[in-house]
């Protein structure tokens, strides 16, 4: 079966849920997969066995080479972009398929898709925008061991996500894992839990928010947190202070940076 581009410039489209899977097929174009949430499981023509891809990770097929895909788990969705190969070049090299990290270009662009109804006009326009930089960048070389970018993913995702709740079993779905295989993951990659990991990024982003003059409850509330008293309890485990501190100690820093830049224009 062949799925052709015909003369469009490009396509796109989504998938989730457990019941989706394709036969083996081929493309008269490059196919990009971005995976979303859950594990995809990926069959190319030539490998033994399919093997799952998740979100972090991206995988470019090229024209005739042959393939199927299918849910790997109930969490499953992707998004698909599709391009004639000329235009994904940097990805491809010569090769029939090719597969890496996610580029951190387009994460955020990813991340205000996944907000969007795929049949919403501007989610049309962010597939564009995705194709677009993936035409630009192509696929950060993996690390040597496989595990380290789903940790790097997880991260990034907890980062961009700091006002949202992070229950973890929701968190271990969307990336194709077991709730157990997710936090020895992370804690072996970056050597503290994922608590610990989301705790000190909020108290880092609520001290900057606070420096520049944001109330303690906003900022509380800007970083996922329901009251103040949370946030004092983050902010003695990682910062060592109150939070109403932060703003005198950036005040306090600001001082000190002048009187040296002071002192060095004097000599």
């Amino acid at each position: 079966m062949v799925f052709a581009l015909d003369q469009a410039e490009w396509a796109a489209g989504a998938a989730a849920g457990p019941d989706y899977a394709t036969d083996w097929h081929i493309h008269d174009c490059a196919m990009l997969l971005l995976p979303r949430r859950g594990a995809l499981l990926v069959e190319l023509e030539g490998q033994r066995a399919a093997s799952p891809l998740r979100p972090g990770e991206a995988l470019l097929v090229s024209p005739g080479h042959g393939h199927r895909t299918r849910a790997g788990d109930a969490a499953h969705r992707h998004i698909v972009l599709y391009a004639p190969a000329d235009r994904l070049g940097r990805w491809l090299q010569g090769r029939p398929w090719r597969r890496g990290l996610l580029p951190a270009a387009m994460a955020p662009l990813l991340a205000y898709r996944d907000a969007l109804a795929d049949d919403a006009g501007r989610a049309r326009l962010a597939d564009r925008l995705l194709l677009e930089e993936a035409a630009a960048t192509g696929p950060d070389p993996a690390p040597a061991e496989h595990g380290a970018d789903l940790a790097q993913a997880i991260a990034r995702h907890l980062s961009s996500h700091l006002q949202a709740p992070q229950p973890l079993d929701a968190l271990a779905a969307r990336f194709g894992l077991s709730r157990r295989q997710m936090t020895r993951l992370f804690q072996r990659h970056h050597g503290r839990s994922i608590a610990d990991h989301l705790g000190a990024l909020r108290v880092q982003e609520a001290a900057r928010r606070i420096a520049a003059g944001q109330a303690v409850l906003a900022a509380a509330h800007a970083v996922g947190l329901a009251s103040p008293s949370h946030l004092a309890r983050l902010f003695r485990r990682h910062a060592g202070h109150a939070p109403s501190q932060a703003r005198s100690l950036a005040r306090s820093h600001a001082r000190s940076l002048a009187r040296s830049l002071a002192r060095s224009g004097a000599d």
